[in-house]
């Protein structure tokens, strides 16, 4: 398996182009559990995100709510994920301010959300089957149906769609009462049935390998109750991983992997040179397709 590890990239400029399907994952201040998935939580991020993704025009692949941190996998048909991050974290945030009674910031400062580009179809039924066991891996449930939040089972794939209240909180009441949250099949799975077939074998094999290991490690699970009943302003107990990599796209064949490297090498490298163009006041300058902030929020140009 390969993986970006190109660290020297990591302050400089997301590309963000049409038809990118992502693993995107945010966290809570200090890993805390204010994602607790408590019924008033999951009601909360569930309307949250069915209007962003509607408004957006996302198309969803999968989901989970863990207690400090979300996992989403997604294609950004419009080439607009910023903005779609921004409408999705602002309203949890909002909801989860008031549900909580939390005075300081929900997400992690300084740090950016991750949106991971997938490389490939393997790919996406990896990350997929990744989010959708993240419950299980984390030792939480033996089976992603068994945790209290949202999470997308492959039942809830299968039908396709979640409906979604208006949360008590935040929402004016000029909000519409109800949204649906959508589920869709990659588009690089032009069979649907198929792709739930294969998803749901890999599921399979995956929770095999998870109970094994689990077992090996004498380890338990946490339960659901429990989870619930967790503080929401604790935090793990294990010690955070600091300065760790930050990947920008992830594959799982060495050609694949190459190929999203120097895709991403040239990007920036021209997005460079147009910028120092850009400041040295030539604002006619042509920057990179996927160039985000500066045209969005200076005002330059990109190419289609």
């Amino acid at each position: 398996m390969a993986r970006s590890t190109d660290d020297t990239f990591m302050s400089l400029p997301r590309c963000v182009l049409k038809g990118t399907t992502y693993l995107v994952t945010r966290r809570c201040l200090g890993r805390r559990f204010l994602l607790r998935p408590d019924p008033a939580l999951r009601s909360l991020f569930r309307y949250c995100l069915a209007r962003a993704v509607e408004e957006h025009g996302i198309e969803l692949h999968a989901v989970s709510v863990m207690s400090n941190h979300y996992h989403l996998v997604l294609t950004d048909q419009r080439g607009v994920l910023p903005d779609f991050m921004r409408t999705l974290n602002r309203g949890v945030a909002m909801g989860v301010k008031r549900l909580r009674d939390w005075d300081e910031v929900v997400w992690e400062p300084n740090v950016p959300y991750s949106a991971v580009a997938l490389e490939g179809p393997q790919e996406v039924l990896d990350k997929v089957a990744y989010t959708l066991l993240n419950p299980v891996s984390a030792g939480l449930v033996r089976r992603p149906e068994h945790f209290p939040g949202l999470v997308s089972t492959l039942e809830r794939l299968r039908k396709g769609k979640l409906e979604a209240e208006r949360p008590t909180v935040w929402f004016k009441k000029t909000a519409p009462k109800r949204a649906t949250l959508r589920f869709c099949a990659p588009a690089s799975f032009p069979d649907r049935t198929a792709y739930l077939d294969a998803l749901k074998t890999l599921l399979q094999c995956r929770l095999r390998t998870l109970w094994v290991d689990h077992r090996r490690r004498g380890l338990g699970y946490v339960g659901a109750s429990a989870v619930i009943r967790t503080p929401a302003t604790a935090r793990p107990k294990t010690r955070k991983t600091r300065f760790g990599r930050s990947p920008t796209f992830s594959a799982l064949t060495r050609a694949r992997w190459t190929r999203a490297l120097e895709r991403l090498r040239s990007f920036r490298r021209a997005y460079r040179a147009a910028y120092e163009t850009w400041r040295s006041g030539e604002r006619d300058v042509v920057f990179p397709r996927g160039s985000w902030w500066v045209v969005r929020f200076g005002g330059a140009q990109a190419a289609p």
